[in-house]
């Protein structure tokens, strides 16, 4: 094999490794807003406790729409349930780690996107700290969560995931 050759297969090679630290690998941060612009609807941030942030908004894609909400601890996107009804339902687990499979999403059964809200606020009540302990950054294992902060921000969440799908007529039939 030629140099040029060689150095283009590497070059390529490289390319890939980068382009799926990007997709899988959460310690790597980056700026949601700019990757969404035009894609989230309502959004509002949430603020839980320092270093740490829930996003909800609404949003219409190919794949489904319905309402949505994001964690945030230290910049870094840990979760993100997509409340799409029926058999769209779906969440993301961010956890800094490279991912054996291509599949990036775990199914949610509830049979429409009423349930998977209220689903979605379980995991964030129960499970987040199993979540975060998990991480591959060190910060966001030690992180703690404010138990009444917490528990505020999740009612509020609920609430607002709650309005948009009694008040955003494009998400009418995923209720």
């Amino acid at each position: 094999m030629k140099l040029p050759a060689m150095l283009s297969a590497l070059r390529a090679q490289i390319k890939r490794q980068l382009l799926r630290r990007l997709c899988y690998d959460a310690s790597v941060s980056f700026n949601p807003d700019g990757l969404t612009a035009g894609i989230r609807r309502d959004v509002e941030w949430i603020h839980v406790q320092p270093d740490v942030d829930l996003e909800v908004y609404w949003k219409v894609l190919p794949i489904g729409k319905g309402p949505a909400i994001s964690l945030y601890a230290f910049g870094f996107q840990i979760l993100k349930f997509d409340c799409f009804g029926a058999t769209d339902g779906h969440f993301h687990l961010f956890l800094g780690w490279p991912s054996p499979t291509s599949e990036d999403r775990v199914w949610l059964p509830e049979p429409n996107a009423t349930a998977q809200v209220e689903r979605a606020i379980f995991e964030l009540r129960r499970n987040a700290p199993y979540y975060l302990q998990r991480h591959a950054d060190e910060r966001v294992r030690r992180l703690r969560l404010e138990s009444e902060a917490w528990s505020t921000a999740c009612t509020r969440v609920r609430d607002k995931m709650l309005h948009f799908l009694c008040s955003v007529p494009e998400l009418a039939d995923v209720k």
